[in-house]
């Protein structure tokens, strides 16, 4: 299998939208791979890449823990982490795409930061327009501000979601 932009969000919050980007690439032509990463329920649509498969990598079980948000975010970014550079050294990560509000910007940010400068890396926030260096520190992460929350499609969402998806199909 050749390289493919790795698309990831919280697929139990986010899993619409996260289809909506993925189809958009696979119109301009691009390999797609979504990859859940939700802590809570189960993913809205199907994704290729299960969270318990990025766990299952990262050598953790498939428990993440219930009841403490931060953790289960730090456990999930670690696991995705460690999952997403095992996939870039195996040669399959042509570049990364997320989509999340403040949890989900953390979660896969923490994972974009561990990746090589040069990959391309865009993660579609509703925290970009704040102070975002928590989330970039020294990194080539690019953010763009969703400008609504990443809660449902909408005729804002789409155009900015289209927008990402093609910035990384270029």
């Amino acid at each position: 299998m050749s390289a493919a932009i790795y698309a990831i969000a919280t697929m139990d919050t986010k899993g619409a939208e996260l289809a909506f980007v993925r189809e958009v690439l696979r119109s301009a032509g691009v390999s797609v791979l979504t990859v859940d990463v939700g802590t809570l329920e189960c993913p809205q649509v199907p994704p290729d890449i299960s969270r318990e498969q990025a766990q299952a990598a990262a050598g953790q079980s498939a428990s993440i823990p219930s009841g403490d948000r931060g953790s289960a975010i730090k456990a999930m970014a670690e696991s995705l982490r460690i999952f997403l550079l095992e996939e870039f050294a195996a040669g399959r990560v042509a570049g990364v795409i997320g989509l999340g509000g403040s949890g989900g910007t953390s979660l896969i940010t923490t994972a974009m930061r561990a990746l090589p400068i040069g990959l391309p890396k865009l993660m579609v926030s509703t925290v970009a327009s704040g102070n975002v260096a928590p989330y970039i520190d020294c990194s080539d992460i690019t953010l763009m501000y969703s400008v609504v929350d990443v809660a449902g499609l909408n005729a804002v969402s789409e155009v900015i979601l289209c927008n990402a998806a093609y910035a990384m199909a270029g």
